[in-house]
Formats: structure tokens, C-alpha cells, sequence
């Protein structure tokens, strides 16, 4: 028995030493990954200040960004070592936070506070939408970790938002306005933050080559989900799978190469292959064999009177009042023979070549394609779709369209898209800029591709002033929704903690301001689940209670019993805040008087007969049960808000573009998803100038894009979905 025992004990030290070296490859691993980025920073920060400084509007900004470079030459080594301390510290036990801020009533936080709290909230966001894959696998294995291992630090310590918090700790002890920090958070967030989805390959790549769950199955709540999933993986691995608009709609996915994919569309243009024996029904010229008269152009036009021809209906579209009629491709294709035969004198005794018809035909079932697409919006459908005849005529004189991600024309046809989410109606300036660049290509382009290069470089310009002044809009909305969401929590919870209670003057700005500030802060950075967020209402529901006037004898002992502490415990987690400390001392003192007058008031005065009395036990067992009872109340709202944010598809993130459904009877919106209140299970979402326009509960919005009445708008290359949709057309 003994032996076995042994044998056991040996058996649990290898598996613990086993999980202990991989903990340590990962902090190795993560550790290495953020020295080069670290280090990057730093060594780039010189040269990307001086031109932020060169580019500035004015003197003031130009000095900002100035002191931002003599602080981060200056400070250059302690930002890397304190990062880096900060960073292993919290590594090497459970993360907690301990950092809480201040200064503000309740009804305002601090606006530097709240600066830095949006700016990190943004940063998360951000790299979430970038990578959140990789974390949330991370994440999922390094909980896996936790069970099995003692010595294990929080799963949560190498998630994107805390490594934005060691930065935040690790800025905090120098002395800088908060315009300054600003300018290193969009640093930090440039060179590390956003670059962060390389180590968390490596560091998933070390768990799984260290057998820790190689593979991870998301959940789903219908069985039937995961049985088609297990289906379709077997299929995928037996038979070529080309791409499903149904499934794979709001995604980038094509199921071949992209070198496969312009391969083979190369060769279908050249007449090497030929589409047979197809289940739809398909323009006659894919299933045509070309002939030997196709192939050296005998008795077809040439290809320049084709485009000829094109040019000149592409210019009659556009002179048309609004020019918003979209041809089929059988109306191209009869329009350009009319008047090709028109300039012969009528006679027509020739026919498009076939390689030439096969591309009008495949760049319209392209169009058709975009216009069905059901992630963009109509108004930008309307205005791509004038751009079929171009497209055309690249797609007839210029083979690269197909071979080159970056082609100009298809970045075009994308960027429209971009540029184009969060437009709700035909009177937005944007889209009469958008449609300007539009009409200039339909005006312009023959067969030069300078013209679409030229609508890229506007289109990316316009999108970037979009984005500069939508971002500082949609951080000051978020700034109020996170404070007035905040505020709400705490004001409701000073509600249900004090309905029943007193509070003399004397110790109101105590509980009112300092003590409310405390539990705002604590809120925002914890949440409402958190150890921190529950010891703060203990804390205040203890104080209220001893602070009642006293009518029992019960009472008097409980303030004798608790004052001494309860003054030490209030002092020490004030003084953590950065409230004013003399404002702090002068409230503690004045609580400490009013427990010695209710002492010296009621002391000798009590009448309190033994039925009414309490004893020590019974005072204990109900602060338990207190204490028992606020933690259900609270674990209660956040499971159901739990249970709502799981109901949310796993793509729904902060950045994504939505038709919103607005309520019966009125018009879509096309709205971005702004901020998720996790444990309120609210979405709010805000229109392209970064406004807060719509709050939906997670679970009602859950249900909306399942049953169709929201819909997400394109996440996805506009041009390669199109493309995949051909192909699967020609796969049928």
C-alpha cells in the first residue's frame, strides 16, 4: 500500500513538474515576444513623434508631440524595466488590480481617468477584433492549465486588456498630462498592441505541442449544429469545397488559393477549359468550345472595337438623368453589337469573339452577384453596380485583374464598400463624395488602369478622414456610455443599501462622493462580479448599518465592536484612490467623532430590556447571511447577463458594421457596434459619425439576426465574394 502511495505521489510530482516547464515556456515565450515589441516601440518612437510634430496644425500640438519625444528619450529604460517588472509580477501570482481612481464626484468621473479607461477599452477592442480567436483559445487551454496546477497565475493575465493595464501602470509614476499619455497609449497600441496575434500563435503552438487541448471544439446550444459541423468537416477533407454564400456569407473565405482561383478563371478566359454538363443555367459562353476562328479571331470583331463599343455605352449610361439603370449583360452585349454594326453601315457580319463575350458574361454573373449580396447595403450595391462595363473592359484587356489581390479595379469595388457601411441615406455628403469618384471613373476610364489607381488613393483618403474624426467622436461617446453606465450601477446600488438608512450630514460627502467614487472605479475596472466590487458594498452595507442612530443595546456593541476596524478598512481604501488625502483625512475624522458621540450619546442611556437584546453570535450570523445574500444578488444578474452575451454570435465584436432592425413600420439602420455592457448584456451601437444611436439588449439582438430582421454588412472582400460565388456557379 505504501509502495502504491509512493508510486501515486511520484506519478502527481512528475505530472505538476510537467505543467510547471510549460508555464514556464509560456512566461519565457511571452516575455520574449514583448521585449521586440517593447523595444520596437521605444526605438521607432523617435522618428514617428518627430513627424507627428511635423504634421502638426499648430504650435501647441507641435510642442506636445515634442515633450512626448524628450520624455520618451529620457525615460527610455524605465518604461522597458518597469514594464517588464509590472508585466512578471502579475505573472507570478493571481492578477488583481489594485489600481483604483478617483478625484470626481459621483455624477463625473475624472476625465483623465476616464481618457485613459477608453483609451485601454479601445485598444482591447481593437485586438480583439484582430485576433480574439487566438485569445479566447488561449484562454480556454490556459483555464485547462488552472485545474490541473497549483502554481498557475490567471488566465486572464495575458489577455489584451491587462497587458494594456501593465502599460497603464507602468506610465502612471511619470509625471504627464493626459494629452501626453494619450499620445504613448496610440504608440503602445500601434507597435505592441495591435501586433500581439504572433505571440498568442506561439504560445498556443507551445500548449498544444505540449498536449493541451490540441483541439477545441466551440460549444453550441443546438445539437443538431454540431452534428452538421462534424459532417461537413468529413466532407470538406474528402471532396473540393467551393464556396457556400449561405454559410460562409459575412466571412473572407474562398475555398481555393488564390493562385488556384485566378489559374483557373485564366484558363477559362483563354479557352483551356470549358464548363460541362452544369446543374444551373449558365451564359452560353461558358459552355461553348472555342473554336480554332475563336482563338485567332477570324469573322469577330476585333477586341479594341469591342471596347470602342463598351466606352461608348458606359459614357451614354452616364449621361443619362441619375444614371442609375443597370444593364443585364444581355443588354450590354445587344448594345455594343448595335452600335458596332452601326458603324459599318448596319451590317452586321461578324460576332463577338467568345473569349470575349465569356468575359462580359462572367464579370456580369459577378455584378449580379454583388447585388444579391445581402451584407452591402442597397444605396452602395446601386452605386458598384455602375461600375460593371469598367470592370468589363479590365477584365477583357488586362488578364492581372484576376491573378493580383491588390489590382486596382477590385480594391475599388472593396473600398466603395468600406467607405460606404454607415450610409443610411442618398443626402449624406459622403455619399455624394463617393459617387463623385464613381461618375470620374465612368468618364474617364478607357483602358489606362491610372484612373482606378487614382479612385483607390481617394477612396483610402476618404476613409481615413473618416475614421479620424469618427474615432474621436465614438471615444467620447463611449466615455459618457461607460460613465452614465457606471453611474446608474453604483446609484442603484447606493439605493438598495440605504433605502431603510440614515445618513447624517456630517459623513454624507463620505458615503456620497468619496465612498461612491470608490465603488464607480471599482466598477469600471472590475466589474460588478468582482472581489473588489462585492468587498466595496460589504464594506458600505457595514458602515450604514453602524452609523444609525441606536436604539438597542445590540447596536451600541456593534459600534464599539466595529468602529476601530471599520475606520482603518474605510481609511486604507480611500487612500488607494487618487481622491484628495486631506479631504479623505478630514471625512475619516469626522466619521470617527460621530461614533464617539452616538457611543457617548446612547451609553449611559439605553433602556433596552433582554427580549430586545442581541447577542454577539447572533450579530455575526446575520452579517454572514447578509453577506451570503449579496452575493447571490449579485451572481444571480450575472448569470442572466451571462446567459444573453452567450446567446451573441461568436462574431459580434466592437467594430462590426449591422442593419439594425429599428422596430416595425421604420427604416434599417446601418450602424456600428460600438461598446458590449458584458454585465448588462447591452449593445450599443453608433452611426458612422461615431453618435450613439441604438441600445439592444444582447439576447433581443441575438434573436433579430437569427431570425434575419439585423443582419451584419460585409466583413469581407466585396470582389472575392463575388468571385467565389462564380466559381461556385461553375462547380454546380
Amino acid at each position: 500500500m505504501m509502495n502504491a502511495n509512493r508510486q501515486a505521489a511520484a506519478k502527481f510530482d512528475n505530472k505538476s513538474d510537467k505543467y510547471s516547464k510549460i508555464i514556464e515556456k509560456v512566461f519565457t515565450c511571452t516575455n520574449e515576444h514583448l521585449m521586440i515589441l517593447i523595444t520596437q516601440m521605444l526605438n521607432t518612437a523617435d522618428h514617428k513623434l518627430f513627424d507627428l510634430a511635423e504634421q502638426a496644425s499648430s504650435d501647441e500640438e507641435q510642442m506636445k508631440y515634442m515633450d512626448c519625444t524628450r520624455i520618451f528619450r529620457t525615460e527610455r529604460n524605465d518604461i522597458s524595466g518597469h514594464f517588464f517588472i509590472n508585466l512578471n509580477n502579475s505573472l507570478s501570482a493571481r492578477y488583481s488590480s489594485d489600481a483604483d481612481a478617483g478625484d470626481m464626484e459621483l455624477s463625473l468621473v475624472g476625465q483623465d481617468e476616464m481618457e485613459e479607461m477608453v483609451a485601454i477599452t479601445t485598444m482591447h477592442s481593437k485586438a480583439m477584433n484582430l485576433y480574439g480567436e487566438e485569445v479566447t483559445d488561449l484562454e480556454t487551454r490556459l483555464e485547462y492549465l488552472e485545474i490541473n496546477c497549483d502554481n498557475m497565475f490567471d488566465k486572464e493575465a495575458l489577455d489584451p486588456k491587462h497587458i494594456c493595464e501593465v502599460f497603464q501602470k507602468t506610465i502612471e509614476n511619470i509625471e504627464l498630462d493626459i494629452e501626453v499619455k494619450l499620445v504613448f497609449y496610440k504608440l503602445f497600441d500601434q507597435e505592441v498592441c495591435s501586433k500581439l496575434g504572433v505571440m498568442y500563435k506561439a504560445i498556443n503552438k507551445i500548449l498544444i505541442d505540449n498536449d493541451i487541448m490540441s483541439e477545441i471544439i466551440m460549444k453550441t446550444t443546438k445539437a443538431e449544429d454540431v452534428e452538421q459541423e462534424r459532417i461537413e468537416d468529413e466532407v470538406s477533407s474528402r471532396v473540393a469545397s467551393y464556396y457556400n454564400p449561405e454559410e460562409k456569407v459575412a466571412t473572407d473565405f474562398i475555398p481555393r488559393s488564390g493562385k488556384e482561383v485566378s489559374h483557373i478563371v485564366n484558363e477559362f478566359m483563354s479557352g483551356e477549359m470549358t464548363v460541362t454538363e452544369n446543374e444551373i443555367e449558365l451564359p452560353k459562353s461558358f459552355l461553348q468550345v472555342p473554336t480554332q476562328q475563336d482563338l485567332e479571331g477570324k469573322n469577330c470583331y476585333e477586341r479594341k472595337e469591342v471596347l470602342k463599343a463598351l466606352s461608348k455605352l458606359q459614357r451614354k449610361l452616364t449621361s443619362l438623368p441619375g444614371h442609375t439603370e443597370c444593364l443585364s449583360t444581355e443588354q450590354i452585349k445587344q448594345e455594343l453589337v448595335a452600335d458596332i454594326s452601326k458603324q459599318n453601315g448596319g451590317i452586321i457580319d461578324k460576332r463577338v469573339n467568345l473569349l470575349d463575350e465569356r468575359s462580359i458574361d462572367f464579370v456580369g454573373m459577378m455584378f449580379g452577384a454583388i447585388s444579391d449580396d445581402e451584407t452591402v447595403s442597397e444605396l452602395m450595391t446601386n452605386m458598384i453596380y455602375q461600375l460593371q462595363i469598367p470592370v468589363m473592359k479590365v477584365a477583357m484587356s488586362d488578364h492581372s485583374l484576376f491573378d493580383k489581390e491588390n489590382h486596382p479595379a477590385r480594391e475599388t469595388v472593396d473600398l466603395l464598400t468600406t467607405a460606404g457601411k454607415g450610409i443610411n441615406q442618398k443626402d449624406d455628403h459622403l455619399y455624394d463624395e463617393l459617387e463623385k469618384i464613381v461618375d470620374d471613373i465612368l468618364d474617364e476610364f478607357d483602358i489606362d488602369i491610372k484612373i482606378f489607381e487614382n479612385a483607390v488613393a481617394e477612396l483610402e483618403e476618404i476613409i481615413l478622414k473618416e475614421e479620424q474624426l469618427t474615432n474621436e467622436m465614438e471615444r467620447q461617446e463611449q466615455r459618457k456610455i461607460l460613465q452614465e453606465h457606471a453611474r446608474n450601477i453604483v446609484i442603484t446600488q447606493l439605493k438598495m443599501v440605504s433605502c431603510d438608512k440614515k445618513i447624517p450630514n456630517n459623513v454624507r460627502p463620505l458615503i456620497l462622493k468619496h465612498w461612491s467614487t470608490l465603488m464607480l472605479n471599482r466598477y469600471i475596472r472590475h466589474g460588478r462580479s468582482s472581489a473588489q466590487w462585492v468587498q466595496s458594498v460589504l464594506l458600505l452595507k457595514l458602515l450604514l448599518k453602524c452609523i444609525q442612530p441606536i436604539k438597542y443595546r445590540s447596536q451600541l456593541q456593534l459600534v464599539k465592536d466595529n468602529r476601530d476596524a471599520l475606520l482603518q478598512a474605510v481609511n486604507d481604501e480611500l487612500f488607494e484612490t487618487r481622491q484628495n488625502k486631506d479631504d479623505i483625512k478630514s471625512q475619516i475624522a469626522e466619521l470617527k467623532a460621530h461614533f464617539a458621540e452616538l457611543v457617548k450619546e446612547y451609553d449611559l442611556t439605553i433602556v433596552d430590556g433582554n427580549d430586545n437584546a442581541v447577542t454577539e453570535e447572533e450579530i455575526l450570523e446575520e452579517s454572514a447571511e447578509n453577506t451570503e445574500e449579496e452575493l447571490q444578488k449579485i451572481q444571480k444578474v450575472t448569470d442572466i447577463a451571462k446567459n444573453k452575451i452567450a446567446q451573441l454570435q461568436s462574431s459580434t465584436k466592437p467594430g462590426v458594421w449591422y442593419e439594425l432592425y429599428n422596430g416595425e413600420g421604420k427604416p434599417i439602420r446601418r450602424l456600428k457596434l460600438s461598446v458590449i455592457l458584458t454585465d448588462a448584456a447591452q449593445l450599443i451601437f453608433v452611426d458612422r459619425k461615431g453618435v450613439k444611436v441604438i441600445e439592444k439588449d444582447a439576447e433581443v439582438f441575438a434573436k433579430e439576426l437569427e431570425e434575419g430582421r439585423s443582419r451584419v454588412l460585409a466583413d469581407h472582400s466585396t470582389f472575392n465574394h463575388a468571385l467565389g460565388q462564380v466559381m461556385n456557379a461553375l462547380a454546380a
